[in-house]
């Protein structure tokens, strides 16, 4: 399959969903969603008389022309990726909603494989609880998947039902697995039985003061960081033992609410890595991120020798990038049960 293909992909895609936002009077992200669950269910979703008669012909032709491109899942997805990264452009999107780059899924993944292969892990159940588009949690299922070593169960959990919508026809798209909810995850959860969780978390203030009282990380006074109550919320609800690998800003622990979220740390779970993601990723030293691996207390879990710090190195930085994944094999043997 040529890239020449992928591009006409890309270009169908934008055509369709330029037909079904007219039609349905949505957003680009809300159509973008629409398109994707009908090119899933191969058929075009009709609610009173619309789309009409005219234009449901259209997408099935223009449906059928995308079929016949018959894409490799590495193009489909990379397809579908631009066609989010555009429709948020038109729409506008705020920060905290914008679709993670597919780097950060990779690295994610060799974080996770590293830990799962050494705890001869071959069935993990795995959640997202700020999934937003679903890149992060599919391009890091797609990356484990490679390896055929595991059978994965995943879950997602957003406050925005538009999103939950398209990360949910996203993966059926992919023939992913995916049960997702639309509902606040600093609430009560339905799903249980974790092992590992996986969140590029959003920041900022949570406003629903009376949802934080029953956190450790809660401020003492005005709102409390939802970052740091999702971060709480997400390891309460994992296994024994459970793994979470939260994506955060890098300067997480230099903040006004810094200390009630280290105080929480030392005495609930174990902080096993910090790690600054790659500078090219982000357009500003202020937008920089890290990755922060935690695991749940019980179980086999214990505190590694040595927490894994530093910068990981640019992706495109082969030599260096290799360095960094025999490092992350040498601290995943902290995980041997």
């Amino acid at each position: 399959m040529s890239e020449k293909d992928m591009q006409s992909y890309f270009e169908k895609l934008n055509e369709v969903n330029s037909i079904l936002k007219k039609s349905l009077k949505v957003g680009n992200i809300d159509a973008l969603a629409e398109t994707l669950t009908n090119i899933s269910d191969g058929k075009v979703y009709v609610e009173n008389d619309v789309p009409d008669k005219e234009t449901v012909s259209k997408l099935e032709a223009l449906y059928q022309e995308l079929k016949n491109l018959n894409l490799t899942p590495l193009q489909l997805k990379q397809a579908i990726t631009v066609a989010i990264i555009k429709a948020q452009k038109d729409d506008n999107t705020e920060v905290n909603k914008l679709m993670t780059p597919d780097a950060i899924g990779l690295i994610a993944s060799l974080i996770a494989y590293e830990v799962l292969n050494v705890q001869k892990k071959t069935s993990v159940n795995i959640v997202d609880p700020t999934v937003g588009t679903g890149n992060l949690l599919i391009e890091f299922i797609e990356q484990l998947n490679m390896t055929d070593k595991f059978k994965i169960n995943a879950a997602a959990l957003d406050n925005d039902d538009t999103l939950v919508a398209l990360a949910k026809s996203f993966s059926e798209v992919m023939n992913l697995n995916l049960d997702a909810y639309h509902q606040d995850s600093i609430a009560e959860w339905d799903i249980t039985d974790i092992d590992m969780a996986i969140a590029d978390l959003p920041v900022g203030y949570y406003p629903v003061d009376d949802n934080a009282l029953k956190f450790k990380t809660k401020a003492d006074k005005g709102h409390s960081y939802a970052h740091h109550l999702l971060i709480e919320q997400t390891m309460n609800n994992l296994n024994d033992g459970g793994i979470g690998i939260f994506i955060v800003p890098s300067q997480i622990f230099q903040t006004d609410q810094a200390k009630k979220l280290s105080e929480w740390m030392v005495s609930s779970v174990y902080l096993q890595a910090v790690l600054d993601l790659p500078a090219t990723l982000f357009a500003s030293k202020e937008a920089q991120k890290a990755i922060v691996v935690l695991q749940k207390h019980g179980g086999n879990a214990k505190q590694v020798g040595n927490v894994l710090m530093g910068t990981i190195p640019d992706t495109n930085n082969p030599k260096l990038f290799e360095g960094f994944k025999d490092q992350l094999q040498d601290w995943a043997k902290n995980f041997k049960g």
